[in-house]
């Protein structure tokens, strides 16, 4: 490669790399704006509702991200079960396989992502997700239940917060183990649970 090329191939990857950082850069001060918004929001929300003498609500917890940063993640309590809300480290384009009902284009573009878990195993997978885009807009899905707002300062996050409790509590249920799935050890053990989780549209049906 001559110089000339070289400096051409330098001045291009430079551009190049200059314009995504500062997507990055933008896109990682909505996603940590939504997520500070939505947290906030989760815990007035679960805050309100003990006031008002609403039982099986329990105390939100703050868990340190082990990313770093200052990042958490944030952990709500409702009856005996939980649900943890994580912002996800890093930037990535969305997943096409989950079949979100995105602008194609947004498929193309990088975004940030917080993943919401019915559980606290850490090989459980995540049931909901937010995504929150370039431009300051986001996308909610999650069995069966998506919902975008046009950007994050025009969102009324105490809506939302009520809707995502609401819903929750509403669609996600028990059902005993079958005979076979049910140890000694799990009927013995005040820390384990002889149920399952279940949401809207699984095979597990219960109340």
């Amino acid at each position: 490669m001559e110089d000339r090329d070289r400096e051409t191939y330098l001045t291009s990857l430079g551009k190049l790399m200059s314009e995504r950082t500062e997507k990055r850069t933008a896109l990682t001060s909505y996603a940590d704006s939504f997520t500070s918004h939505l947290f906030a929001a989760l815990e007035k929300t679960l805050a309100d509702a003990r006031a008002h003498g609403i039982p099986g609500i329990g105390k939100t917890r703050r868990l340190v991200h082990p990313a770093g940063d200052g990042r958490e993640a944030l952990q709500i309590f409702i009856e005996d079960w939980s649900i943890i809300f994580v912002p996800l480290p890093g930037l990535a384009r969305p997943n096409v396989v989950d079949e979100a009902r995105i602008p194609p284009v947004q498929f193309k573009e990088l975004c940030g992502r917080i993943g919401v878990f019915l559980t606290d195993d850490p090989d459980g997978y995540a049931f909901y997700d937010f995504i929150i885009f370039q431009d300051g807009s986001w996308f909610a899905w999650g069995y069966g239940w998506p919902k975008q707002q046009a950007d994050i300062e025009s969102t009324d996050f105490e809506a939302l917060a009520s809707e995502l409790i609401y819903s929750y509590v509403k669609d996600i249920f028990v059902t005993w183990h079958t005979r076979d799935e049910t140890t000694l050890s799990a009927a013995m053990n005040p820390k384990e649970r002889a149920y399952g989780f279940g949401l809207p549209g699984e095979e597990l049906q219960g109340v």
